[in-house]
């Protein structure tokens, strides 16, 4: 059985600390930008922390990074990683 935390061969993880309550308002923001990346709503728990994930086609990693940059004036985002 593959490893849920690992993305398919073709895209790439990137795994956002971030609240729950948080979620809806982020896949919102990810949606208005016509599909670059794709948030799924179960989360993983590490450390005390909750990250969520979010599938991005490799070429578009740091336009969702800036999304993410952009984004954490309206909401609590905390580290990104690339893995877990």
């Amino acid at each position: 059985m593959k490893n849920p935390v690992e993305p398919p061969e073709d895209t790439v993880a990137l795994f956002v600390e971030m609240n729950e309550k948080d979620v809806h308002f982020l896949e919102m923001i990810i949606i208005a930008y016509d599909g670059v990346a794709h948030l799924r709503r179960d989360w993983f728990e590490r450390d005390g922390r909750r990250f969520f994930k979010i599938l991005v086609s490799p070429d578009l990693v740091d336009e969702l990074r800036r999304i993410l940059d952009n984004t954490k004036k309206y909401i609590q985002i905390g580290e990104i990683r690339t893995s877990l």
